[in-house]
Formats: structure tokens, sequence, C-alpha cells
């Protein structure tokens, strides 16, 4: 091999080192550029420094725990079950959080996991932890039986519907002394008003028809309860305050955006 033959095939192995090492640095770049960046979330500080925490934090569970073992009840009164007051609790702080309540004091749970002749509805003063009402309650007539299984926010299904709402006004209609509710949960109970779904008294719901172990009666779709224990119920929750029907109905349980709400909330606005 000449000289100069020698000198171009140095060349030629020194640009194909180069050039190697070209295209590793390339490729290198391009791979970080498209590398999915992992991020490490820590929970926020508030404006004033107080720690924030989750509604599926340990300090929520402590929350709900401590409110179900702080109510009182009046004498003969059913107990709310904690996990459906957990439930309950989380819808409610949202609410409350995001200024949906007009009236936070009172907080209205049904449970129709229940027979129809329990006292499957409580209404909490969250202010003194008090259960000021615990009654019972109907459900659709094509909800169920004695049972609640069936749920629609459809109109004239005669259902009734799950999830949040919160209370209206008071109206005199049909079933005279009415509170109107407004449904917060789309296609589970957004149609609520709409269909005329109300807290009404009844005839067919008395301690009557339940100490003769007969079932209480049902209704359109409407919560309705006593006669006798409308009047002041209803004023009671009127205005804002929040309502919540409970039931373990797989598609609410999965896809209620309520029920599955996460905020974060100062530790401050669960000490009460």
């Amino acid at each position: 091999m000449s000289k100069s033959d020698l000198i171009v095939s140095r060349w030629s192995r020194y640009v194909r080192v180069a050039a190697k090492g070209l295209t590793y640095f390339f490729l290198l770049t391009i791979t970080t550029a498209f590398q999915p960046k992992i991020t490490v979330y820590h929970p926020p500080d508030s404006e004033d420094g107080k720690r924030l925490v989750s509604l599926y934090s340990d300090e929520f569970s402590n929350y709900t725990n401590r409110i179900h073992r702080q109510l009182t009840y009046p004498l003969g009164c059913d107990t709310l079950n904690g996990q459906v007051l957990a439930h309950a609790l989380r819808g409610y702080i949202y609410l409350k959080q995001t200024q949906q309540l007009t009236n936070p004091q009172y907080l209205t749970v049904i449970d129709f996991s229940q027979d129809c002749n329990d006292k499957r509805m409580w209404v909490i003063d969250l202010d003194t932890k008090h259960v000021v009402f615990n009654e019972w309650v109907a459900h659709g007539a094509r909800t169920g039986d004695r049972y609640a299984k069936y749920f629609s926010n459809r109109h004239s299904s005669k259902q009734s519907s799950l999830g949040f709402y919160t209370t209206g006004g008071l109206y005199q209609g049909r079933n005279k002394l009415s509170l109107k509710l407004n449904g917060l949960e789309k296609n589970f109970n957004h149609n609520a008003f709409a269909r005329g779904i109300v807290i009404h008294g009844a005839n067919y719901i008395s301690e009557a028809i339940v100490n003769r172990n007969e079932r209480i009666g049902r209704s359109f779709g409407c919560p309705a309860v006593r006669q006798e224990i409308n009047e002041i119920l209803v004023n009671t929750i009127q205005g804002g305050t929040c309502l919540f029907i409970w039931h373990p109905t797989p598609s609410y349980l999965e896809k209620s955006q309520l029920l599955n709400a996460n905020i974060y909330v100062t530790v401050d606005d669960l000490s009460s």
C-alpha cells in the first residue's frame, strides 16, 4: 500500500468513528427527548401554609370515623352505617368546598340498601353532630318491592334516582307541602327537578303500617315521608342543604363523579 493510500485509509477510519459517535449522540438525544417524564407529585400547601390532605387520605378516613362516633341519636333511632356516611361526607365536603351548598349545616342520607320498613333516612345537624330526624322513606313503585333494586333518571320511569342533590324551596302542589330537589349527577339524577322528584308527605307511610308488618307504600320516584313529619322535616332542610341517596349499585359506584370526587382540603376543614 502506498503512503497516499495509507493516509486515505486512516482518514476513512477516523470519519467512520466520528460518524458512529455522532449517530449515538443523535439517537441518545432523540430518545431522551421523547422519553415519558416521571412526575413525583406532592400534596400542595395552601396559601397560608396549612397542610392540605386528599379526600382519599388517612386524615379524611379519620374524620369520617370521628363524625360517625360523635353522632347522637334520639331514642329509638336506627344507627347509620359508617361506610354509607363516609361516602355521603365525601360528596358533602366536595360540594361545600366548591360552594355548591347554600346551607351546609344539614346532611340528609337515605340508605336504599335497607328494607323499606326500616327507618332509612337520617337528617344530621353537622354543627351539633345530632341526628335530628330518622324516618321511614318510600322508594319508587318500579324500583322494587320491600327492597330497592332498580334506579332510573328517565321521565315516567316511576323509579328512584341515586346520588347527590341539593334541596330547593317549598311549594304547595298535588301532594300539598313539598320540597324541590336538584339532582347534581348527570346520568343518575340530573332530571330530578324536571321529573318532579320532591320530598312530600304521604298517607301510605306510617308507623301503624309498619307495626302491622305491612309494607309501606311506594311513590312515583319521590323520597316520600310520613304526613306527620313532613312539614317540620322539609322546613328544616330546605334552601341548599345536601341530600344523598345511597345504594351499592355497581354502575353508580364506578361512574359517579361526586361519589368518587377528590380535592385537597386543609386539616382545619376536617377539624369540625
